[in-house]
């Protein structure tokens, strides 16, 4: 099956109290980008922060998601095919490689039974491998929804996994600003009022351009927007910056992307349970001013259901 490329994009009701964010300033300053934000949060208290990335390290992790084009994707499988093929005795077997539209096929003859078993094994592995190769280094993974369709999107867990170094001095940032005597969940709902002021950038638009929708996390802090897998990638990302041991997850929703954290909870929040243990669900993504466990009808209802598959954060 053709892989189809899957975006996220936000699907909330319509809540009373939007966030709100004040000011964005970002400045260049010799070999860091110092950035600072103002917002309103959800009890509308107005908060500052500032910090600076190191410009050469933001710079290996802003341009390296390219545009998945699946032409390009089989024609590098193409090449990798052919190259094996070389590689075959001609006395052993011989194979013809095809393209017929999207697809690639590869027909291998031989007298032997046992080299033809061979070779067909061969050429098919490498056939997934290449493809594979081809989606890490375009930073791309597969991907199955709930009701088992596979597609190809931006690989959410390696931009978390690249990212949360860089992403310290902003969860240290976000941390300094809370009251003596805060918890775990005092920090994680100040994040999330300043990720939900963050403008949402919306993905319908983009979906033709196969990829562009997507921000990695330093895309969100200096473009100064996000869809939502880009913002809960971005979370996901400054939380195991500040909290390398908090289980989470990211969970997709039919047109939607939010997280799942291992936080304690109170009755009325929305929780997923995983691996046995119950996650709490927040939404970075706004413009709604959502705290812990609060999450709209329609989120709600794709819980309820089961329309819904998430991928642990390592």
């Amino acid at each position: 099956m053709r892989p189809v490329l899957i975006f996220f994009a936000l699907v909330l009701s319509s809540p009373s109290i939007f966030a709100e964010q004040l000011k964005f300033v970002k400045n260049v300053q010799g070999n860091s980008i110092a950035m600072s934000y103002l917002w309103l949060d959800q009890f509308n208290q107005t908060h500052e922060i500032t910090f600076s990335l190191d410009k050469d390290m933001t710079h290996a992790l802003y341009s390296n998601q390219t545009n998945y084009k699946p032409d390009i994707a089989q024609r590098y499988v193409y090449v990798e095919l052919m190259k094996q093929a070389q590689q075959i005795n001609p006395r052993e077997a011989r194979v013809n490689v095809i393209q017929r539209g999207s697809r690639l096929e590869f027909k291998v003859s031989s007298r032997s039974n046992e080299m033809l078993a061979k070779w067909r094994q061969l050429m098919s592995d490498k056939q997934n491998s290449a493809f594979q190769q081809y989606l890490t280094d375009n930073h791309y993974s597969t991907f199955t929804d709930y009701s088992g369709q596979t597609g190809v999107v931006p690989d959410h867990l390696r931009y978390v996994k690249e990212s949360h170094s860089l992403m310290l001095p902003v969860a240290q940032a976000i941390y300094d600003k809370l009251n003596p005597g805060s918890d775990t969940r005092d920090y994680v709902n100040l994040l999330l009022s300043w990720i939900q002021s963050i403008p949402y950038d919306a993905l319908e638009n983009r979906i033709s351009s196969n990829g562009a929708g997507f921000f990695t996390p330093v895309e969100v802090l200096i473009n100064n927007r996000g869809d939502c897998d880009s913002k809960a990638t971005l979370t996901a990302a400054l939380m195991r910056s500040l909290l390398p041991e908090l289980s989470m997850a990211i969970v997709y929703l039919p047109g939607h992307a939010l997280l799942a954290v291992n936080l304690s909870h109170r009755i009325d929040e929305h929780i997923l349970t995983i691996a046995g243990t119950d996650h709490v669900l927040i939404e970075p993504t706004g413009p709604a001013k959502v705290s812990i466990g609060r999450v709209s009808d329609e989120t709600a209802r794709h819980i309820a259901n089961g329309s819904y598959t998430y991928i642990l954060v390592p």
